[in-house]
């Protein structure tokens, strides 16, 4: 994951909703976010996710929807 970073987090997935712009721009696909989701949170599904954000430091943090 290649990013070229502002030094703001960027939110990529916003209500559920991806942002492809944001994602297009920092260079992160489904896959990135997918894989710190598993990875944090336990999370397979991008139906899973309320919100993604790209922090500055590259890590992607994910906040699970809640059923």
């Amino acid at each position: 994951m290649e990013q070229v970073l502002d030094g703001v987090p960027v939110v990529l997935i916003e209500k559920g909703r991806l942002h492809r712009d944001r994602m297009e721009k920092e260079r992160v696909d489904e896959a990135d976010i997918l894989a710190s989701a598993r990875e944090s949170r336990g999370i397979s599904r991008l139906d899973e996710i309320e919100y993604a954000i790209l922090e500055t430091s590259g890590a992607i943090t994910v906040v699970p929807r809640h059923a």
